[in-house]
């Protein structure tokens, strides 16, 4: 199939490593597959290092009606040369004007993939335009769905849920992993028997490092052998949300138990000597990244049920998750893994097989492909 896949996201998002992880299966399987971004952004830039091919002469971002009329009809020109057979879009805003563009008796099949934890408008054009004009839906998660359904009032069968998918092979621990942790705890000063939690994101708030942290100070009495190591994730956070953050960890008095890496390249190796994954976010979550990361390197991940959490980590089977997003409820469901290395151990061993199998990327490009024939059958 020739593909066209429209990611006019600015940042380096979810939104946006859904789409590119999209791509890379179709490429992979031998489908000719064109991104469309937006030049001078993160997402066009981190497209391009995946090898995808990135178009950017078409700004369908532009409000101006003379630009936007050039800019359509330059791209219906571009899908009638190549062939064009399906579009997915990625963003609500070019749904209507990649409507325009596939034109009428065209062939070409729309099918709109919604990630976002933003709210959907359920007026009376979106609503006709999904409901007549879409070949296919796709949510990143039951809870995109379940607001897909509800909003524009849309028949169950009409959306299909698709999560995004691990972006590597599962990588099981080394015979040396033991090894290569101790090495890593003496290097940063810490333990080297502890007991080590990790969260890599974005220090901003609502990545919940300061309920995190608050959990630790809870566990920290009964746990001496505690320790959690904080990565980032590559982007310019002001500087006063890590700031406040490492500010409530001296008030909590765990300078001693917590290290932060910042941005490493090797973060996925220093995933893998982690014993827990934490994923403390108190709001989004609809494509749960991190979470399949960790699921990758064979490390339990507890969270709290934000977003799509609660469907990725299956409650005793890959991980844990916490009734409410409290502190205390955070910090009770970490305990029993803190005490209990044989039950960390099963739980590594259900994370591999969900990245294996549920969340392995040869599933995604097939659920990928029956929605794609679905839509232009």
């Amino acid at each position: 199939m020739n593909i066209l896949l429209s990611s006019y996201v600015h940042w380096w998002n979810a939104e946006a490593a859904y789409a590119a992880a999209v791509g890379e299966v179709l490429r992979d399987a031998g489908h000719r597959v064109w991104m469309l971004a937006r030049e001078g952004t993160h997402n066009a830039e981190m497209l391009r290092t995946r090898g995808l091919e990135v178009r950017t002469e078409f700004p369908l971002w532009r409000d101006h009606p003379g630009v936007l009329r050039r800019a359509l009809k330059d791209l219906a020109a571009f899908q009638s040369r190549e062939g064009i057979d399906l579009v997915n879009v990625f963003r609500s805003r070019e749904m209507p004007l990649h409507l325009w563009a596939a034109g009428k008796g065209s062939g070409i099949a729309l099918v709109r993939t919604r990630g976002s934890a933003r709210p959907i408008k359920g007026h009376w054009l979106n609503r006709r335009l999904y409901h007549r004009h879409c070949g296919g839906l796709i949510a990143s998660s039951e809870a995109v769905r379940r607001e897909m359904i509800e909003s524009l009032r849309l028949p169950p069968a009409r959306v299909r849920t698709i999560h995004y998918p691990v972006e590597h092979p599962p990588q099981p621990p080394s015979p040396g992993a033991e090894d290569e942790r101790r090495a890593l705890l003496t290097e940063l000063g810490l333990p080297p028997e502890s007991i080590v939690l990790g969260i890599v994101g974005r220090a901003r708030k609502e990545k919940g490092h300061e309920r995190l942290l608050r959990a630790l100070a809870l566990l920290a009495p009964r746990h001496p052998d505690l320790a959690l190591l904080v990565l980032d994730k590559r982007y310019d956070d002001p500087p006063a949300c890590r700031e406040n953050i490492q500010a409530l960890q001296s008030q909590l008095g765990l300078d001693g138990r917590v290290r932060w890496l910042g941005f490493r390249e090797d973060v996925r190796r220093i995933m893998g000597l982690m014993h827990v994954g934490v994923v403390p976010s108190l709001t989004s979550e609809m494509n749960c990244r991190v979470a399949m990361e960790f699921f990758s390197v064979g490390v339990p991940v507890v969270a709290l049920p934000t977003g799509a959490l609660p469907e990725v980590i299956e409650h005793g089977i890959n991980g844990l998750v916490a009734p409410s997003h409290s502190p205390e409820d955070l910090a009770d469901t970490l305990a029993p893994l803190l005490a209990d290395p044989a039950r960390r151990q099963t739980l590594a061993q259900g994370a591999l097989g969900a990245a294996a199998g549920k969340f392995s990327r040869p599933r995604f490009l097939a659920q990928t492909l029956a929605a794609y024939k679905a839509a232009m059958g």
